[in-house]
Order: structure tokens, then sequence, then C-alpha cells
């Protein structure tokens, strides 16, 4: 990740740190100090709090969050934006809609595996997220994640032989994808099938993935940053 991608270029980057699993903790590091903003929703802190990142607030109902890691980081000034337990919105959500209160024009889910749930939860985030215009990753070391909406494209700074899967959301999800193991023009990914599963990049930063009709998660097991395309045609 890049604060300063085409993307999102000039446009603050949120790093959401969600109270899931973690491994690599300097690649963990290094991500929280690439960032303009940094969250921690709920026990996401105790993360941050190991790496001896501040971040700008703790957000949620603290209900996973241990009293000693929130004393020290009250102690360090960090603001705590407090929730109900019973509330509507997971602390992941109240997390991410205070980064894009604080103006972030891209946001990076980071912690956003472990629990299924969570991990279908945090995808609808990023549904969300792109139906807004907003870039958004699940990242993780050797995996990033997206949601794109059409009408979509881009292109994937990712070496060859990286593992590169698509699942549409709903029906009459229609695709093109080049610089893969199994090209499509304009083809269709059945919502009960699993067409989209386990291609991979031919060559080096040479996949291209278009998404012409409908929304699809794109999972790419790297960490490489997903780049504008050319613009769609109808």
């Amino acid at each position: 990740m890049s604060p300063g991608n085409a993307e999102g270029a000039c446009r603050p980057v949120a790093a959401v740190f969600l109270d899931g699993a973690y491994g690599d903790p300097p690649w963990y590091l290094a991500l929280a100090g690439r960032a303009d903003i940094v969250l921690a929703a709920d026990g996401g802190a105790r993360m941050l709090a190991a790496l001896g990142v501040t971040p700008d607030a703790v957000v949620g109902d603290l209900d996973s969050l241990d009293g000693e890691t929130a004393a020290l980081l009250e102690s360090e000034g960090v603001e705590f934006l407090r929730y109900p337990v019973r509330k509507d919105q997971t602390d992941g959500e109240l997390a991410v809609d205070e980064a894009l209160r604080r103006g972030a024009g891209e946001v990076l889910l980071a912690g956003a595996t472990g629990a299924l749930d969570h991990m279908l939860g945090h995808l609808a985030i990023l549904r969300r997220l792109a139906a807004c215009g907003i870039p958004a990753r699940l990242v993780a070391p050797e995996l990033s994640v997206t949601v794109l909406t059409a009408p979509r494209s881009v292109s994937l700074a990712a070496p060859a032989g990286t593992r590169v899967s698509l699942v549409p959301v709903g029906d009459g999800v229609v695709v093109t994808l080049t610089g893969l193991d199994y090209p499509l023009e304009h083809g269709t990914l059945p919502a009960d099938g699993c067409l989209g599963l386990g291609n991979h990049v031919t060559a080096d930063g040479s996949a291209t993935i278009v998404v012409q009709h409908g929304v699809s998660v794109v999972v790419v097991e790297a960490e490489e940053d997903f780049r504008p395309g050319a613009p769609v045609q109808p």
C-alpha cells in the first residue's frame, strides 16, 4: 500500500485495526507508519499497543479490550469513542465511519480475518465503500481483498504466479480477465458456482480485471496495490 497511489492520490489513507487475527508484527508496524489516519476498533487496540503505535482514536463498545491496555492508551492521550454494547453496527463499521469523518479517501482494514461471521461482515463494509467510490481493502501479509462495483477496471501490480480469485456478489456478474491463466471476455460468473476461483497471474504486473456488470469480491494472495485501469466500455 502506498498513500500516493493514483487511485487515492492526495487523499488521506486510513488504517483501521480490527479485533481479528494478526501475524508478522513488522508488516503491521510498517502499515501503521504509512497511514495518515490510524484507528483501532475495540480489541484491535491491543495489536497497536503491542507494536508501540499510538492510534488517533479507539472506537467501539470496548467489550474486547482489556483494562490495562485501555488505561495505557488513555494515559498517552488517545481519544476513546465509546458506544453501547447493544447497537446496530459493529465496532469495525463504527471505526470506518470515524475514518470517513476524519476525511479518509482510502480505507485499509487490518486484522480482518478470524471469525467467519465478522469476515463476511468486513466484505459488506468493502461493498458499502465501493458503492460510495471509496477505495478499500482487507489487508494482511501476502493478502489483499477488495470489492469492485461495475463499471470498474483495475490492474494488479502482482508477480507471476500470484493466485487471484473472484467471487460474484449476486447474479449477473460479467467480467473480462486478461493476463491470467484462465482469461475471460465478457464472461458471466455464476452466483452458484466457483468459476472465478484459483486463477493465477501469468507475467509480472500483467493482469487486468474488468467488471462490466454487477459486484465482485477480488482476492489476491499478494500485498500489491490494485491500480486503476482503463475506462470500462459499456
